[in-house]
């Protein structure tokens, strides 16, 4: 959770808006032994939903809520087709999560969430660059999309070019947009990871 920065960023816009407390992550479930994101938002008195398709990802964030007697509303689902209906929430957001899909789910992903979130409500997404040191390692599969092993497991990843993904954001208000090019070191080792961050407000 202390690595989501920018989350705590769409936090304080939801905290600012005068809609509903309510907020929907898309892919909600965790690793075993970590924290849901959701936490931080039912922490401040915020309705939580959550979905996730993941089996094992869903089970670990339950087995969490379970350990804490906290009700956090995880449940199997699929980003794809939001269990919600029309402009019902106020907040959705996912993180370091769609990417894990092909563009042309991206884009269904998309237009869910935007039938699901109410008029002025707030979006935020993250999508992963071309700048990511891993674009164009593995198995291409598309248009900026590679499978590659991710914990010892293939994964799909999608890359997107500075402003590729705009075009999902054409019926909203943009209030934040930014890239961001991450250098890390693990045992004498140099990462660089590559994000482009949207917080949008639906027109």
């Amino acid at each position: 959770m202390c690595r989501a920065v920018q989350l705590y960023t769409f936090l304080n816009y939801c905290n600012d808006s005068p809609l509903k407390k309510e907020i929907l992550e898309c892919g909600a479930g965790v690793w075993p032994g970590s924290e849901p994101l959701l936490m931080r938002f039912h922490e401040q008195g915020y309705v939580t939903h959550g979905v996730e398709i993941a089996a094992d990802r869903l089970a670990a964030a339950r087995d969490y809520c379970t350990a804490r007697q906290v009700d956090l509303d995880i449940r199997q689902g699929d980003m794809r087709q939001l269990p919600f209906a029309d402009t019902s929430l106020s907040f959705v957001f996912s993180y370091n999560a769609i990417f894990h899909m092909k563009k042309v789910d991206i884009a269904l992903d998309m237009e869910e969430i935007l039938r699901v979130l109410r008029p002025g409500g707030l979006c935020f997404v993250n999508f992963l660059s071309v700048e990511d040191m891993e674009y164009g390692e593995g198995e291409a599969v598309g248009n900026g999309e590679f499978v590659q092993m991710e914990a010892g497991e293939r994964t799909l990843h999608s890359y997107y070019e500075d402003n590729e993904a705009d075009i999902y954001f054409r019926e909203y208000k943009l209030l934040l947009k930014e890239k961001r090019i991450l250098e890390r070191w693990f045992d004498d080792e140099k990462y660089v990871q590559g994000y482009i961050d949207y917080i949008a407000q639906k027109q």
